[in-house]
């Protein structure tokens, strides 16, 4: 393989290695800061923690949270909206079927989301690619890259920037159908799927994982014949009635459904050239050296 293939590869893994561990890190933050109270919900004459009659009060709370992460918080802020002032005054923008497909990926990777959290996850997802490609564009934007080289590496790279119609699925497996009815009854009876899935699933490789399947396209040969089929009727949050499966009687629930993504040459030419430039110039960018460009004036 030509070295500068190669090279392209490494770059590309590394890049979208980068991006995913820096998205799942806020992530996990972020699941954290949703266990604080909202501000107007605290008396702040009132302690926040009582540890051994000993009190800690907000006053306190806050000073340490300034003291320990106020700069990296406001310098993150500051950062995000330089990428966007400067974005603007250049005329960058982000195509965003680009952040569609960078997302749906994300979500296959990232595995089984709480219902009631994929669209604010998704959602901190978007604005993270956003700001990261937008910093690419910004960091390259006096690279000079051929056109040839970019051509290349779409016809070279163009089924990674295909995304195939998958669907997420857990199932519940059971011996008979007496009692996939009466599993099914329970279900309709508001009882939790994954706790039946625990409880009846003879599936011993998902019932560990309350039934979960994951994420799967209509030719995936680790899928049951019939799954993707039965879902074609049903809505994304549900589950189907009882049927007969390779293994037994089967209880199909289906999370989400995620449509095709294909992007074209025009669509990826850009964020192709960041990439390339990129590796060219053997740099990561940072948004500190960006700060010159506008008058920034903090407390630190």
């Amino acid at each position: 393989m030509p070295m500068r293939k190669l090279m392209l590869i490494i770059i590309l893994v590394l890049m979208t290695t980068n991006v995913l561990t820096y998205i799942l890190m806020n992530k996990d933050k972020g699941e954290t800061d949703k266990h604080y109270p909202p501000s107007e919900e605290i008396d702040e004459k009132e302690p926040v923690a009582t540890i051994n009659e000993e009190e800690i009060y907000y006053e306190d709370w806050m000073r340490y949270l300034e003291t320990h992460f106020g700069e990296e918080g406001l310098k993150e802020m500051i950062d995000r909206q330089v990428i966007t002032e400067l974005a603007d005054q250049n005329g960058f923008v982000v195509d965003p079927e680009i952040i569609d497909l960078e997302v749906a990926f994300l979500a296959t990777l990232a595995g089984q989301l709480p219902e009631d959290q994929v669209e604010a996850t998704e959602q901190e997802w978007r604005e993270t690619l956003e700001y990261r490609l937008l910093t690419d564009m910004l960091f390259t934007k006096d690279v000079d890259v051929k056109e040839e080289d970019i051509q290349t590496y779409y016809e070279t790279y163009q089924s990674q920037y295909h995304f195939s119609h998958r669907v997420e699925l857990s199932h519940i497996v059971v011996d008979d159908q007496e009692t996939a009815d009466r599993v099914y009854q329970e279900l309709e009876d508001g009882a939790d799927f994954q706790a039946l899935a625990y409880e009846y699933s003879i599936d011993d490789d998902s019932r560990p994982a309350g039934g979960y399947l994951g994420f799967y396209t209509k030719d995936s040969n680790f899928l049951p014949v019939n799954y993707f089929d039965q879902t074609n009727d049903m809505e994304q949050y549900s589950y189907s009635e009882p049927f007969q499966g390779d293994q037994g009687y089967v209880i199909l629930y289906l999370h989400r459904e995620l449509p095709e993504i294909e992007l074209d040459y025009e669509q990826l030419k850009e964020y192709i050239r960041a990439k390339i430039a990129i590796e060219e110039l053997g740099e990561t960018p940072t948004v500190d050296m960006f700060w010159d460009d506008l008058d920034i004036d903090w407390i630190y």
